[in-house]
């Protein structure tokens, strides 16, 4: 979800990148954006790229593409259960081994 974010946020650099140059400055920002994308999303925008496409419609294509990928989180945060020690005990940064 953090780089659907990621690649939307991109969007205002490239609506400015259009009033300067156009098609080389557009295929640039669509590369740069693809480099931080996954595999789905960075076939549309560097096809995109390649073939001078539409910038929005790319990213929206590349975001929903990243998005359908992802999966779910599997678990969410533990809520705080009365009796249970305040703070919450810390975990390694591996998480729990069990």
């Amino acid at each position: 979800m953090k780089r659907v974010l990621l690649a939307l946020a991109v969007l205002p650099m490239l609506v400015g990148c259009g009033r300067n140059g156009g098609a080389d400055d557009n295929a640039a920002a669509l590369d740069r954006a693809a480099e931080q994308s996954t595999p789905e999303a960075e076939d549309i925008l560097r096809n995109a790229a390649d073939s001078g496409g539409n910038v929005q419609d790319a990213l929206q294509a590349a975001g929903n593409a990243q998005a359908a990928t992802q999966p779910p989180p599997q678990q969410g945060a533990k809520p705080h259960a009365p009796g249970d020690p305040v703070p919450p005990p810390k975990v390694p940064a591996g998480g729990n081994s069990q």
